[in-house]
């Protein structure tokens, strides 16, 4: 994470820049909450992969929160420095992730296959999303009005694993509800927010519109392309290399 080439500070603190702080807190809390049931409440439980998949998220947030903090107090040299983990931090977060679904469509049960072959999709967009908005930012490392839009949509795409899960922890018996549809709601109404917060500044609006836009396409995409048959037998094959 980075800031212009001169070391200038924006003036306005933005939601999406040295402003952050107070929402990604909300966000950390949220994927606290979220995966409590299934991960931070059995610990024990969990296999070393899933614990360094966990370890490197929570590391990319705490430099989510840090980093604007380093530039609001203008310790750019040292944001700089812990900029630089970003390129083993989120390339580990990405190849973690692909290995845990490889994993865990290996280990599925015929009767959950289509399921997993879901959950397989979800996880994949995911890293997708995570790697562009990742990518983009270093790409524009040297615009902080880019730079810091695209950082902040990579926390964007913990929205929804995170409530989602929150959401099935806390249905009562015998209600059904689509997780997702609770947690893209969620994911655009604070992109919504951040338009409206973002509508005066001079540079950078076209980022978050941009944003909204993969995930309304990914949104519909979830909606088609599990159920069909190419990917149906790419999961197979994906789960079979795990063998």
């Amino acid at each position: 994470m980075a800031v212009s080439a001169t070391g200038a500070v924006p003036r306005r603190a933005g939601p999406w820049g040295i402003g952050s702080a107070v929402w990604i807190l909300a966000l950390a809390a949220l994927v606290l909450a979220g995966f409590w049931k299934t991960y931070f409440s059995r610990l024990s439980l969990a296999d070393l992969v899933t614990h360094l998949h966990a370890g490197l998220m929570l590391a990319w947030m705490a430099m989510l929160l840090v980093q604007p903090w380093l530039v609001r107090t203008r310790r750019m040299s040292l944001h700089r420095q812990v900029g630089q983990f970003s390129y083993g931090v989120m390339p580990g977060v990405l190849v973690t992730a692909l290995w845990l679904s490889q994993l865990r469509m290996a280990a599925a049960p015929p009767e959950m296959f289509s399921l997993q072959a879901m959950l397989l999709y979800l996880g994949t967009a995911a890293s997708v999303m995570l790697a562009l908005f990742w990518g983009l930012a270093i790409r524009h490392r040297r615009d902080s009005a880019l730079h810091a839009r695209y950082m902040v949509a990579t926390a964007l795409v913990m929205i929804d694993p995170a409530m989602a899960r929150l959401v099935l922890a806390l249905l009562p018996e015998g209600v059904r509800i689509n997780p997702s549809w609770v947690g893209y709601a969620l994911t655009f109404a604070v992109l919504g927010l951040l338009m409206w917060c973002e509508r005066g500044a001079p540079r950078g609006r076209g980022v978050f519109r941009f944003v909204t836009l993969v995930f309304v396409v990914n949104f519909v995409l979830m909606h088609v392309v599990p159920g069909t048959q190419p990917w149906q037998a790419f999961a197979r094959w994906w789960g079979g290399l795990a063998g």
